[in-house]
Protein backbone atom coordinates (compact mmCIF):
# COMPACT_ATOMS: atom_id res chain seq x y z
CA UNK A 1 0.00 0.00 0.00
CA UNK A 2 1.38 3.29 -1.18
CA UNK A 3 2.43 5.66 1.81
CA UNK A 4 0.57 9.16 2.25
CA UNK A 5 1.85 12.18 1.70
CA UNK A 6 2.09 12.93 5.18
CA UNK A 7 3.72 9.40 5.94
CA UNK A 8 6.75 10.19 2.93
CA UNK A 9 7.06 13.89 4.74
CA UNK A 10 7.46 12.02 8.53
CA UNK A 11 10.46 10.50 7.01
CA UNK A 12 12.45 13.05 6.04
CA UNK A 13 13.28 16.49 7.57
CA UNK A 14 13.65 20.25 7.33
CA UNK A 15 17.27 20.38 5.42
CA UNK A 16 15.98 17.81 3.00
CA UNK A 17 12.76 19.36 2.68
CA UNK A 18 14.64 23.18 2.35
CA UNK A 19 16.72 21.58 -0.52
CA UNK A 20 14.09 20.55 -3.07
CA UNK A 21 12.40 23.35 -2.55
CA UNK A 22 15.96 25.24 -3.76
CA UNK A 23 15.74 23.36 -6.89
CA UNK A 24 12.05 23.81 -7.40
CA UNK A 25 12.31 27.65 -6.62
CA UNK A 26 9.76 27.63 -3.95
CA UNK A 27 9.53 29.37 -0.96
CA UNK A 28 8.79 27.70 1.75
CA UNK A 29 11.95 27.82 4.64
CA UNK A 30 11.30 30.45 6.95
CA UNK A 31 13.86 31.62 9.46
CA UNK A 32 13.37 31.71 12.79
CA UNK A 33 10.45 29.59 13.61
CA UNK A 34 12.55 27.29 15.94
CA UNK A 35 11.09 24.74 18.77
CA UNK A 36 9.75 26.97 21.97
CA UNK A 37 10.97 23.57 24.17
CA UNK A 38 12.89 20.29 23.10
CA UNK A 39 10.07 19.05 21.01
CA UNK A 40 9.50 16.69 18.61
CA UNK A 41 9.28 17.01 14.91
CA UNK A 42 5.94 17.81 13.77
CA UNK A 43 4.33 17.32 10.46
CA UNK A 44 0.70 18.25 9.51
CA UNK A 45 -1.47 20.00 7.24
CA UNK A 46 -2.28 23.70 7.84
CA UNK A 47 -4.84 25.41 9.84
CA UNK A 48 -4.21 28.84 9.09
CA UNK A 49 -5.07 32.09 11.76
CA UNK A 50 -4.53 35.70 11.33
CA UNK A 51 -3.97 37.73 14.35
CA UNK A 52 -4.12 41.43 14.54
CA UNK A 53 -3.94 44.45 17.01
CA UNK A 54 -7.20 44.72 19.33
CA UNK A 55 -8.75 48.38 18.56
CA UNK A 56 -9.82 50.46 21.70
CA UNK A 57 -13.19 50.13 22.92
CA UNK A 58 -14.12 47.28 21.00
CA UNK A 59 -16.61 44.92 22.25
CA UNK A 60 -15.20 41.74 24.00
CA UNK A 61 -14.80 38.88 21.72
CA UNK A 62 -13.87 35.08 22.38
CA UNK A 63 -10.21 34.12 23.25
CA UNK A 64 -8.14 34.31 19.77
CA UNK A 65 -7.97 30.67 17.92
CA UNK A 66 -9.89 28.73 20.14
CA UNK A 67 -12.82 29.04 17.13
CA UNK A 68 -10.03 26.90 15.04
CA UNK A 69 -9.36 24.45 17.45
CA UNK A 70 -13.28 23.90 18.51
CA UNK A 71 -14.02 23.29 14.67
CA UNK A 72 -11.36 20.57 14.30
CA UNK A 73 -12.29 17.12 13.36
CA UNK A 74 -9.43 15.39 12.15
CA UNK A 75 -5.41 14.30 13.31
CA UNK A 76 -3.42 16.11 10.70
CA UNK A 77 -3.58 19.46 12.02
CA UNK A 78 -1.09 21.98 12.52
CA UNK A 79 -1.87 25.44 14.21
CA UNK A 80 -0.19 28.05 11.67
CA UNK A 81 -0.37 31.80 13.24
CA UNK A 82 0.09 34.74 11.93
CA UNK A 83 1.09 38.05 13.03
CA UNK A 84 2.03 37.95 16.37
CA UNK A 85 4.33 40.50 17.81
CA UNK A 86 7.55 40.63 19.68
CA UNK A 87 7.40 40.82 23.29
CA UNK A 88 3.44 39.44 23.29
CA UNK A 89 2.11 35.92 23.87
CA UNK A 90 0.17 34.23 21.06
CA UNK A 91 -0.06 31.31 22.43
CA UNK A 92 -0.31 29.64 26.35
CA UNK A 93 -0.90 26.76 27.94
CA UNK A 94 -4.69 26.46 28.59
CA UNK A 95 -5.14 26.78 24.72
CA UNK A 96 -2.28 23.89 23.93
CA UNK A 97 -4.60 21.90 26.50
CA UNK A 98 -7.35 22.10 24.15
CA UNK A 99 -5.57 21.69 20.88
CA UNK A 100 -3.70 18.47 22.90
CA UNK A 101 -7.35 17.03 23.54
CA UNK A 102 -8.34 18.03 19.91
CA UNK A 103 -5.11 15.83 18.54
CA UNK A 104 -4.03 19.02 17.00
CA UNK A 105 -0.35 17.56 16.06
CA UNK A 106 1.71 21.08 17.10
CA UNK A 107 1.31 24.80 16.74
CA UNK A 108 3.76 27.41 14.51
CA UNK A 109 3.28 30.88 15.85
CA UNK A 110 5.17 34.09 14.01
CA UNK A 111 5.28 35.51 17.54
CA UNK A 112 5.83 34.39 20.70
CA UNK A 113 4.01 31.93 23.35
CA UNK A 114 3.99 32.09 26.99
CA UNK A 115 3.23 29.59 29.52
CA UNK A 116 5.56 27.38 27.63
CA UNK A 117 6.60 25.18 30.11
CA UNK A 118 2.44 23.82 30.42
CA UNK A 119 2.84 23.13 26.65
CA UNK A 120 6.04 21.03 27.50
CA UNK A 121 4.32 19.18 30.15
CA UNK A 122 1.46 17.92 28.16
CA UNK A 123 4.12 17.23 25.20
CA UNK A 124 2.50 19.97 22.93
CA UNK A 125 4.79 20.85 20.31
CA UNK A 126 5.60 24.96 20.01
CA UNK A 127 7.43 26.80 16.92
CA UNK A 128 7.97 30.17 17.37
CA UNK A 129 10.06 33.09 17.42
CA UNK A 130 10.46 32.95 21.74
CA UNK A 131 8.95 33.49 24.97
CA UNK A 132 7.17 35.92 27.02
CA UNK A 133 4.70 36.45 30.49
CA UNK A 134 2.85 39.23 28.53
CA UNK A 135 -0.20 37.75 27.29
CA UNK A 136 -2.74 38.64 24.23
CA UNK A 137 -5.98 39.54 26.10
CA UNK A 138 -7.05 43.27 24.97
CA UNK A 139 -3.99 43.65 23.09
CA UNK A 140 -4.58 40.71 19.96
CA UNK A 141 -8.33 39.45 18.42
CA UNK A 142 -8.18 36.17 15.58
CA UNK A 143 -9.08 38.31 12.05
CA UNK A 144 -9.41 35.38 10.05
CA UNK A 145 -8.92 31.45 9.86
CA UNK A 146 -8.51 29.05 6.92
CA UNK A 147 -7.09 31.88 4.55
CA UNK A 148 -3.93 32.33 3.03
CA UNK A 149 -1.68 33.81 5.74
CA UNK A 150 2.14 34.89 5.22
CA UNK A 151 5.30 34.32 7.51
CA UNK A 152 8.87 35.16 6.75
CA UNK A 153 8.05 36.30 3.32
CA UNK A 154 6.62 33.06 2.61
CA UNK A 155 2.46 32.56 1.62
CA UNK A 156 0.70 29.57 3.54
CA UNK A 157 -2.12 28.32 2.68
CA UNK A 158 -5.32 26.56 4.26
CA UNK A 159 -3.91 22.62 4.23
CA UNK A 160 -0.64 23.38 2.84
CA UNK A 161 2.20 20.65 4.76
CA UNK A 162 4.16 21.29 7.04
CA UNK A 163 7.25 19.96 8.42
CA UNK A 164 9.35 21.82 11.67
CA UNK A 165 12.24 20.29 13.50
CA UNK A 166 15.26 21.34 15.59
CA UNK A 167 16.37 23.25 12.38
CA UNK A 168 13.50 25.49 11.99
CA UNK A 169 9.92 25.12 9.90
CA UNK A 170 9.26 24.74 6.16
CA UNK A 171 6.01 25.04 4.11
CA UNK A 172 5.00 22.58 0.93
CA UNK A 173 2.35 23.83 -1.15
CA UNK A 174 -0.13 20.91 -1.06
CA UNK A 175 -0.45 21.36 -5.04
CA UNK A 176 3.25 20.98 -5.39
CA UNK A 177 3.61 18.17 -1.91
CA UNK A 178 4.09 15.00 -4.63
CA UNK A 179 6.65 16.86 -7.13
CA UNK A 180 8.47 17.99 -3.91
CA UNK A 181 8.31 14.83 -1.74
CA UNK A 182 9.48 12.76 -5.00
CA UNK A 183 12.51 14.94 -5.23
CA UNK A 184 13.05 15.01 -1.23
CA UNK A 185 13.27 11.49 -1.47
CA UNK A 186 15.98 11.76 -4.60
CA UNK A 187 17.89 14.34 -2.46
CA UNK A 188 17.77 11.74 0.78
CA UNK A 189 19.09 8.94 -0.97
CA UNK A 190 21.89 10.78 -2.80
CA UNK A 191 22.70 12.54 0.66
CA UNK A 192 22.90 9.05 2.54
CA UNK A 193 24.97 7.96 -0.45
CA UNK A 194 27.15 10.60 0.04
CA UNK A 195 27.54 9.87 4.18
CA UNK A 196 28.31 6.39 3.09
CA UNK A 197 31.41 7.51 0.56
CA UNK A 198 32.51 9.64 2.98
CA UNK A 199 32.66 7.12 5.93
CA UNK A 200 34.31 4.82 3.75
CA UNK A 201 37.10 7.30 3.46
CA UNK A 202 36.67 9.34 -0.26
CA UNK A 203 37.96 12.74 0.09
CA UNK A 204 35.04 15.00 1.15
CA UNK A 205 36.34 17.34 -1.52
CA UNK A 206 35.27 14.74 -4.25
CA UNK A 207 32.05 13.43 -1.99
CA UNK A 208 30.30 17.05 -2.22
CA UNK A 209 31.59 18.50 -5.37
CA UNK A 210 28.93 20.57 -6.86
CA UNK A 211 28.08 18.03 -9.87
CA UNK A 212 27.28 15.68 -7.58
CA UNK A 213 24.13 18.10 -6.29
CA UNK A 214 23.00 18.85 -9.96
CA UNK A 215 22.80 15.32 -10.48
CA UNK A 216 19.96 14.66 -7.89
CA UNK A 217 17.50 16.17 -10.24
CA UNK A 218 18.70 13.92 -12.84
CA UNK A 219 18.53 11.13 -11.53
CA UNK A 220 15.98 9.27 -9.37
CA UNK A 221 18.64 6.18 -7.74
CA UNK A 222 22.11 6.64 -5.91
CA UNK A 223 24.75 5.65 -7.84
CA UNK A 224 27.02 5.97 -4.57
CA UNK A 225 28.89 3.31 -4.12
CA UNK A 226 31.59 2.36 -1.28
CA UNK A 227 35.15 1.35 -2.05
CA UNK A 228 35.99 -0.29 1.01
CA UNK A 229 33.94 -2.75 3.25
CA UNK A 230 35.65 -0.70 6.20
CA UNK A 231 37.15 2.78 6.87
CA UNK A 232 39.85 3.38 4.31
CA UNK A 233 43.06 5.53 5.86
CA UNK A 234 42.21 8.79 5.32
CA UNK A 235 44.69 11.41 4.26
CA UNK A 236 45.69 13.17 7.95
CA UNK A 237 47.74 15.82 8.31
CA UNK A 238 49.43 16.45 10.87
CA UNK A 239 49.66 19.11 13.86
CA UNK A 240 53.11 20.31 14.72
CA UNK A 241 55.00 19.93 18.00
CA UNK A 242 54.26 23.56 18.98
CA UNK A 243 50.36 23.21 17.96
CA UNK A 244 50.33 20.23 20.67
CA UNK A 245 52.16 22.50 22.88
CA UNK A 246 50.04 25.37 23.20
CA UNK A 247 46.77 23.21 22.76
CA UNK A 248 47.82 21.61 26.47
CA UNK A 249 48.56 24.96 27.79
CA UNK A 250 44.93 25.61 28.28
CA UNK A 251 43.63 21.92 28.76
CA UNK A 252 42.65 22.53 32.40
CA UNK A 253 41.05 26.29 31.54
CA UNK A 254 37.58 27.10 30.92
CA UNK A 255 36.66 30.43 28.94
CA UNK A 256 35.44 32.45 31.73
CA UNK A 257 39.52 31.91 32.87
CA UNK A 258 40.83 32.79 29.52
CA UNK A 259 38.34 35.76 29.27
CA UNK A 260 39.59 37.46 32.03
CA UNK A 261 43.39 37.16 31.10
CA UNK A 262 42.44 38.37 28.00
CA UNK A 263 40.59 41.47 29.82
CA UNK A 264 43.83 42.01 31.80
CA UNK A 265 46.12 42.07 29.10
CA UNK A 266 43.97 44.02 27.03
CA UNK A 267 43.56 41.50 24.19
CA UNK A 268 40.37 41.31 22.70
CA UNK A 269 39.41 37.61 22.29
CA UNK A 270 36.01 36.96 23.49
CA UNK A 271 34.00 36.00 20.47
CA UNK A 272 30.26 37.55 20.76
CA UNK A 273 27.14 35.63 20.39
CA UNK A 274 29.27 32.80 18.87
CA UNK A 275 27.29 29.77 21.39
CA UNK A 276 27.21 25.86 21.73
CA UNK A 277 25.39 24.13 20.01
CA UNK A 278 24.29 22.20 23.29
CA UNK A 279 25.22 22.81 26.88
CA UNK A 280 28.90 20.80 25.98
CA UNK A 281 30.65 19.41 29.54
CA UNK A 282 34.08 20.02 28.80
CA UNK A 283 36.03 22.57 27.41
CA UNK A 284 37.63 22.30 23.64
CA UNK A 285 40.82 23.69 22.57
CA UNK A 286 42.52 23.50 19.10
CA UNK A 287 44.88 25.71 16.76
CA UNK A 288 42.63 27.70 13.91
CA UNK A 289 42.07 26.50 10.52
CA UNK A 290 40.23 29.89 9.07
CA UNK A 291 37.62 29.71 6.29
CA UNK A 292 36.36 32.90 5.02
CA UNK A 293 32.98 32.32 2.84
CA UNK A 294 31.76 34.76 0.20
CA UNK A 295 28.41 35.09 -2.06
CA UNK A 296 28.41 32.58 -4.76
CA UNK A 297 29.54 33.62 -8.03
CA UNK A 298 28.53 31.94 -11.54
CA UNK A 299 29.24 29.55 -11.59
CA UNK A 300 29.50 28.55 -7.85
CA UNK A 301 32.59 27.39 -6.10
CA UNK A 302 33.39 24.87 -3.75
CA UNK A 303 31.63 24.96 -0.28
CA UNK A 304 33.31 22.49 1.92
CA UNK A 305 36.25 21.00 -0.02
CA UNK A 306 38.76 23.35 2.60
CA UNK A 307 37.97 20.22 5.27
CA UNK A 308 40.59 17.73 3.03
CA UNK A 309 43.17 20.12 4.10
CA UNK A 310 42.53 20.37 8.11
CA UNK A 311 44.43 18.52 10.67
CA UNK A 312 43.24 16.66 13.55
CA UNK A 313 42.70 18.65 16.54
CA UNK A 314 42.29 21.65 14.14
CA UNK A 315 39.42 23.91 15.43
CA UNK A 316 37.48 24.84 12.19
CA UNK A 317 36.77 28.73 12.10
CA UNK A 318 34.42 29.82 9.90
CA UNK A 319 33.53 33.49 8.80
CA UNK A 320 30.22 33.62 7.10
CA UNK A 321 29.54 37.58 7.84
CA UNK A 322 27.41 36.60 10.58
CA UNK A 323 24.51 35.50 7.74
CA UNK A 324 21.50 33.81 8.94
CA UNK A 325 20.44 33.16 5.96
CA UNK A 326 22.06 29.95 4.60
CA UNK A 327 24.24 27.20 6.42
CA UNK A 328 27.59 26.50 5.79
CA UNK A 329 27.80 23.22 7.91
CA UNK A 330 26.17 20.34 8.12
CA UNK A 331 26.00 16.49 8.33
CA UNK A 332 28.02 15.42 5.71
CA UNK A 333 31.07 17.69 7.36
CA UNK A 334 30.69 16.92 10.80
CA UNK A 335 30.65 13.13 9.79
CA UNK A 336 34.34 13.79 8.16
CA UNK A 337 35.65 16.16 10.68
CA UNK A 338 34.64 13.86 13.25
CA UNK A 339 36.26 10.88 11.45
CA UNK A 340 39.46 13.01 10.98
CA UNK A 341 39.33 13.67 14.71
CA UNK A 342 39.09 17.36 14.23
CA UNK A 343 37.96 19.35 17.76
CA UNK A 344 35.55 21.54 16.47
CA UNK A 345 33.46 23.96 14.38
CA UNK A 346 33.02 27.90 14.80
CA UNK A 347 30.63 29.47 12.94
CA UNK A 348 30.24 33.24 12.01
CA UNK A 349 26.67 32.29 10.54
CA UNK A 350 24.40 29.10 11.12
CA UNK A 351 24.69 25.45 10.83
CA UNK A 352 21.99 22.54 9.87
CA UNK A 353 21.66 18.87 10.59
CA UNK A 354 21.84 19.46 14.60
CA UNK A 355 20.64 16.02 15.59
CA UNK A 356 23.64 14.34 14.00
CA UNK A 357 26.35 16.91 15.25
CA UNK A 358 25.01 16.35 19.26
CA UNK A 359 24.32 12.81 18.82
CA UNK A 360 28.01 12.63 17.55
CA UNK A 361 29.16 14.82 20.31
CA UNK A 362 31.22 16.68 17.68
CA UNK A 363 31.32 20.52 19.27
CA UNK A 364 29.77 23.38 17.11
CA UNK A 365 29.93 26.92 18.00
CA UNK A 366 27.37 28.61 15.85
CA UNK A 367 25.46 32.33 16.27
CA UNK A 368 22.45 29.96 14.48
CA UNK A 369 20.79 27.37 12.94
CA UNK A 370 18.62 26.71 10.31
CA UNK A 371 17.97 24.03 7.25
CA UNK A 372 18.62 26.17 4.28
CA UNK A 373 21.85 24.93 2.07
CA UNK A 374 24.75 27.25 1.38
CA UNK A 375 24.86 26.26 -2.12
CA UNK A 376 24.65 28.47 -4.72
CA UNK A 377 24.29 30.99 -2.06
CA UNK A 378 27.92 31.06 -0.65
CA UNK A 379 31.16 29.46 -1.44
CA UNK A 380 34.80 29.48 -0.09
CA UNK A 381 36.52 32.99 -0.24
CA UNK A 382 39.97 31.91 1.44
CA UNK A 383 41.18 29.51 3.62
CA UNK A 384 44.26 30.23 6.24
CA UNK A 385 43.90 33.69 5.99
CA UNK A 386 42.97 36.24 9.06
CA UNK A 387 39.15 36.50 9.50
CA UNK A 388 36.10 38.37 11.76
CA UNK A 389 34.49 36.25 14.02
CA UNK A 390 32.35 37.50 16.10
CA UNK A 391 33.67 40.76 16.13
CA UNK A 392 36.97 38.97 16.54
CA UNK A 393 40.22 38.88 14.68
CA UNK A 394 40.95 35.43 13.82
CA UNK A 395 44.20 34.58 12.65
CA UNK A 396 45.62 31.30 11.08
CA UNK A 397 46.76 28.63 13.91
CA UNK A 398 45.32 31.29 16.80
CA UNK A 399 44.38 28.86 19.50
CA UNK A 400 40.89 28.59 20.45
CA UNK A 401 39.09 27.83 23.26
CA UNK A 402 35.51 26.88 23.46
CA UNK A 403 32.94 25.41 26.29
CA UNK A 404 29.04 26.01 27.34
CA UNK A 405 30.20 29.52 27.84
CA UNK A 406 30.82 30.76 24.80
CA UNK A 407 34.08 30.85 23.09
CA UNK A 408 37.87 32.65 23.02
CA UNK A 409 40.25 33.50 21.00
CA UNK A 410 44.06 33.45 21.75
CA UNK A 411 46.52 34.99 19.27
CA UNK A 412 49.46 32.59 19.35
CA UNK A 413 51.99 34.87 19.88
CA UNK A 414 50.37 35.44 23.66
CA UNK A 415 49.18 32.19 24.30
CA UNK A 416 51.97 31.10 26.92
CA UNK A 417 51.41 34.47 28.57
CA UNK A 418 47.95 34.38 28.79
CA UNK A 419 47.22 30.55 29.64
CA UNK A 420 49.69 31.72 32.74
CA UNK A 421 47.34 34.20 33.86
CA UNK A 422 44.42 32.00 33.35
CA UNK A 423 45.48 29.62 35.54
CA UNK A 424 46.98 32.38 38.32
CA UNK A 425 43.14 33.62 37.81
CA UNK A 426 42.02 30.22 38.40
CA UNK A 427 43.90 29.51 41.30
CA UNK A 428 42.80 32.76 42.88
CA UNK A 429 38.81 31.89 42.37
CA UNK A 430 39.39 28.59 43.70
CA UNK A 431 41.08 29.85 46.80
CA UNK A 432 37.80 31.80 47.31
CA UNK A 433 35.84 29.18 46.79
CA UNK A 434 37.36 27.13 49.40
CA UNK A 435 37.59 30.00 52.11
CA UNK A 436 33.76 30.77 51.68
CA UNK A 437 33.18 26.85 52.02
CA UNK A 438 35.19 27.25 55.28
CA UNK A 439 32.86 29.76 56.54
CA UNK A 440 34.27 33.20 55.46
CA UNK A 441 32.28 35.88 53.97
CA UNK A 442 32.26 36.30 49.87
CA UNK A 443 33.25 39.68 50.65
CA UNK A 444 36.44 38.72 52.93
CA UNK A 445 37.40 36.12 50.60
CA UNK A 446 37.29 38.51 47.45
CA UNK A 447 38.87 41.31 49.25
CA UNK A 448 41.95 38.65 50.52
CA UNK A 449 42.68 37.50 46.81
CA UNK A 450 41.79 40.17 45.26
CA UNK A 451 38.53 38.91 42.99
CA UNK A 452 37.96 42.63 42.04
CA UNK A 453 41.08 42.88 40.16
CA UNK A 454 42.01 39.73 38.80
CA UNK A 455 40.86 40.78 35.08
CA UNK A 456 41.75 44.51 35.62
CA UNK A 457 44.10 45.70 32.82
CA UNK A 458 47.00 46.98 34.35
Amino acid sequence: MALSPLDRLSKLDTNTVSDALDFLDLPGATYGLKPLWNCPKVVGRASTIQLGPKIKGSPPTVHLITPVIDAITTKDRVLVIAGGVEGISSWGDIIANAAKIKCVRGSIIDGMSRDIDGSRDIGYPVFGRGVTMISARNRFVQIDSGKQVEIGGVKIDQDDYVIADNCGTVFVPAGRINEVLDLCERIDRRQNGMLHQVRSGRPVAEVMHDDQFEAITASSTSTSTSTSNGLQELDMKKATLEDQELVALFANSDTPGVSDALDKLGIPGQAFNIMPLTNYKTTTVGPAFTVRYVSASSPPGSVGDFIDDVAPGDFVVIDNGGRKDCTVWGDIMTQYAGLKGVAGTVIDGVCRDVDRAISDNYPIFTSGRWMRTGKDRVQVGGVNESIGVGGVRVSPRDIVVADANGVVIVPRDRAREVAALAKSIEKSEEGIRRMISRGCTIAEARGKLGYHTLQRKE
